[in-house]
């Protein structure tokens, strides 16, 4: 059986027990702000049940019961507020822990705390679980849960038979409240490299691993609508007999040509937007005077040129033309176009200017 890599274990140890990078801790971080939002809302909730449903006789310390209910307000209030994971964990642990300071302050007014902190100690470790991403953070508000309820009370029983049941379940709480936390981790993690792969799939050539048609156009656009932007060229590029190579040698030799050429051109448009068009068609924009552009478009049909000629001949032809802000994107488009094909005409191998 083929063990996982120290990379892949990293990948996915490093997210379980710190909860992972900004990239996805962006990405986890609508979820479990609704799923806390709503576990705070229920934990002050049973709290204030828990305040009114006392019996008469027995009255909690009032100051303490007033601290514990303000620090769960605030925290909420807080939280609906926040817009980032750290500051959502940070109110998230003072949620947590002002509530079970809340209701071991209701215990220890009943006399009988060392009975309830139990069961509560226990719910509330495994009812957080799901609200903090990252093992360490969750054993760090874990282990201020159990000293907030357990504090002065144990060992319970002492010198009984049951003396170890209170630890041996507070482990076993622990160490299953722990299993759930990696799981649904486990299940954000899977879901934000599910997302990542869906949008490199959506935007991204399969092939060449350039830009794909969409992801092209879409920045084009942008960068065509930006309003103070410098001087754009579009670049239509079209690999020359490429239909001759496909039936001749077949289509694998015809992908690796795609590939090759897909890589020279990305790797002399360094810092400029480039993408597959579609087919044998790759496009640029280049930001720089007509000069420049010129420049570009020599280097580019060199290079492709140069780069097949040990094992067979491959060509490029170019059309150019400037992106014009004051006509819309698929002016230049045709224009470019209609320079690709003179480019053709003239015998191919070369770039033409609008």
């Amino acid at each position: 059986m083929r063990l996982p890599s120290i990379n892949t274990l990293r990948r996915v140890a490093v997210p379980l027990a710190f909860g992972g990078n900004s990239e996805q801790q962006h990405t986890y971080f609508a979820e479990l702000h609704r799923v806390g939002m709503v576990t705070q809302l229920l934990g002050i909730i049973a709290y204030s049940l828990t305040w009114l449903m006392m019996p008469e006789p027995y009255h909690p310390n009032q100051t303490h019961a007033v601290l514990a209910l303000l620090g769960m307000l605030t925290s909420l209030i807080v939280r609906s507020r926040c817009t980032t994971l750290p500051v959502l964990t940070i109110t998230g642990a003072c949620a947590v822990l002002t509530l079970t300071f809340g209701l071991r302050t209701m215990a220890d007014a009943v006399h009988h705390a060392s009975f309830w902190v139990l069961p509560v100690g226990v719910f509330m470790t495994l009812a957080i679980a799901s609200i903090f991403n990252g093992g360490l953070s969750y054993l760090a508000v874990v282990a201020g849960v159990w000293w907030n309820v357990g504090h002065g009370l144990y060992p319970v029983n002492a010198g009984l038979p049951d003396e170890s049941w209170a630890p041996l379940m507070i482990a076993v709480s622990v160490l299953f409240g722990l299993a759930l936390n990696v799981s649904f981790s486990l299940l954000r993690l899977r879901n934000y490299h599910s997302k990542v792969e869906l949008t490199r799939l959506a935007f991204q050539d399969g092939l060449t691993g350039l830009n794909n048609r969409r992801m092209f156009t879409q920045r084009a656009q942008q960068m065509h609508g930006a309003p103070h932007g410098g001087m754009l060229y579009f670049l239509m590029i079209d690999i020359d007999d490429f239909k001759v190579i496909n039936d001749q040698q077949g289509h694998d030799a015809g992908d690796e040509v795609l590939v090759r050429t897909a890589a020279i051109i990305a790797d002399k448009a360094q810092g400029h937007l480039c993408g597959r068009l579609g087919g044998e068609e790759f496009g640029v924009v280049y930001a720089g005077d007509r000069e420049a552009v010129r420049a570009f478009a020599g280097t580019l049909v060199e290079a492709v040129s140069q780069g097949f000629l040990a094992a067979q001949f491959v060509s490029i032809s170019v059309g150019v033309a400037e992106l014009d802000r004051g006509k819309d994107l698929g002016h230049s488009y045709r224009l470019a176009d209609e320079a690709l094909y003179l480019a053709k005409r003239q015998g191919k191998n070369r770039y033409v200017i609008a």
